[in-house]
């Protein structure tokens, strides 16, 4: 994944070369990652030209919204629905056999739900297992997004649990920290925020500039990415 720098914000953009392009164009998703899509003439530096010259849509795009997005509607589980995990949205396919419980796995890009076939199965029991396989994936993918920020800071063993929080992303308690289970449906770079604004408190209890000051050390554009989860946190829901 390349990285493309407006001052202290870090855009991580992906090129996808085309024979049937002969212009370079740019899209982004919530996932907070840009599309590039060139030609295969183009060159790095033509790349390049146009970041720079689309520096204020893709800041636009990035953070122009001024208010909180409404949550998702409720979701049936069916196929087609799309289910968010690391920030993109990826294609559920609902199967149905001798399956004794709903399961949800994750391949290739695509979930795949699998549900018995000899009985109506209910949307909460759908979602029981969608949620089941968030939080297993949570407990197993998220801590390893301290790593780098624990050396960084010089700490000892850190314990980092995975939970349902209520009403906070995270909590630093003493000697580790908690994280909300629903960070796995965030992109990254928003869960990588979280960890770090949590571990920032094992130096600094309140809130003040020195505590800010170690977040931006940790995360530089901290700023951007608290910005995203205030205006998008509503949307990291099953």
């Amino acid at each position: 994944m390349n990285e493309y720098h407006i001052g202290q914000t870090v855009v991580p953009y992906e090129v996808k070369w085309s024979q049937d392009r002969s212009t370079i164009g740019l899209s982004m998703d919530h996932s907070m990652e840009l599309t590039i899509k060139a030609p295969y003439s183009a060159t790095t530096e033509d790349i390049e030209q146009v970041l720079d010259d689309k520096k204020e849509w893709i800041l636009k795009t990035l953070y122009g919204l001024s208010e909180q997005e409404d949550p998702p509607l409720d979701k049936e589980f069916l196929s087609g629905e799309k289910l968010l995990y690391n920030g993109r949205r990826n294609r559920l396919r609902v199967a149905e056999g001798e399956y004794p419980e709903p399961d949800l796995q994750f391949d290739s890009g695509q979930f795949i739900l699998s549900v018995p076939d000899d009985s109506d199965v209910s949307t909460r029991r759908k979602r029981q297992a969608v949620v089941d396989w968030y939080y297993r994936t949570a407990e197993r993918e998220l801590p390893s997004r301290a790593d780098d920020y624990i050396a960084k800071l010089g700490l000892g063993e850190i314990d980092i649990d995975v939970r349902e929080l209520p009403s906070r992303w995270g909590e630093y308690r003493s000697g580790g920290i908690v994280l909300n289970w629903r960070l796995i449906l965030a992109p990254r770079k928003i869960q990588d925020y979280v960890v770090a604004h949590e571990l920032a408190h094992s130096k600094h209890g309140d809130h003040s500039d020195s505590f800010w000051n170690t977040v931006g050390t940790l995360v530089p554009d901290y700023r951007e990415r608290r910005e995203w989860l205030r205006l998008h946190g509503s949307t990291l829901s099953v």
